[in-house]
């Protein structure tokens, strides 16, 4: 798994918290080219999984089977509903699925159950974290977060933490880019650019 992690990145070549392949990144709206990969930006990829999910619920009409799809693809869960059952916890009995996919669900699940209710499973006093706070804008062309920084009044790693989908610390060339920037210093980036 991913562990939550931006960067983490499979074997598989599956990249961010959400572990999405190239194809499915692309297919679910997320940029991925040698500038930018939106597969490591939080947000952007928690709503493209979340909408891959959907797809994927409304294909099994289960979210066991959903679940289990995500992580070991349509295809071989398909081939297995076809072949033992619609049921993923007969299927998983049966010994098709990989050890990884039969373990992602119970998981999965766990994690939820906890994340509804935290104290009853002895997880007290978490310290949960402020979301991000910023303020977008469009910036046509290239350019590195260093002069970008100096412009917003912040840090470059402020920028990079603010932007993980930028690959080489530079907003891409040839396109548009909606850049985030801290509260506030919106204004003074446009007027500086």
């Amino acid at each position: 798994g991913s562990g939550f992690s931006n960067s983490a990145t499979s074997r598989a070549k599956a990249v961010g918290m959400w572990q999405f392949m190239k194809a499915t990144a692309k297919g679910y709206g997320l940029r991925v080219d040698s500038w930018v990969d939106d597969r490591r930006d939080p947000e952007k990829a928690t709503r493209a999984a979340a909408a891959y999910l959907r797809d994927l619920y409304s294909m099994f009409r289960s979210w066991d089977l959903a679940l289990a799809s995500y992580n070991a693809g349509e295809g071989k869960i398909d081939r297995g509903v076809r072949r033992f059952s619609q049921d993923f916890w007969h299927m998983r009995k049966t010994g098709y699925l990989a050890r990884e996919t039969s373990n992602y669900v119970p998981q999965y699940l766990a994690a939820l159950m906890i994340a509804r209710n935290p104290s009853r499973y002895g997880f007290n006093g978490i310290a949960y974290q402020e979301p991000l706070r910023y303020e977008t804008l469009l910036v046509r062309g290239s350019y590195s977060l260093a002069s970008l920084s100096e412009l917003a009044g912040t840090s470059p790693e402020t920028l990079r933490e603010l932007n993980p989908a930028l690959l080489r610390s530079v907003t891409p060339p040839g396109s548009s880019y909606e850049l985030r920037v801290p509260p506030g210093s919106a204004p003074r980036v446009a007027q500086g650019l």
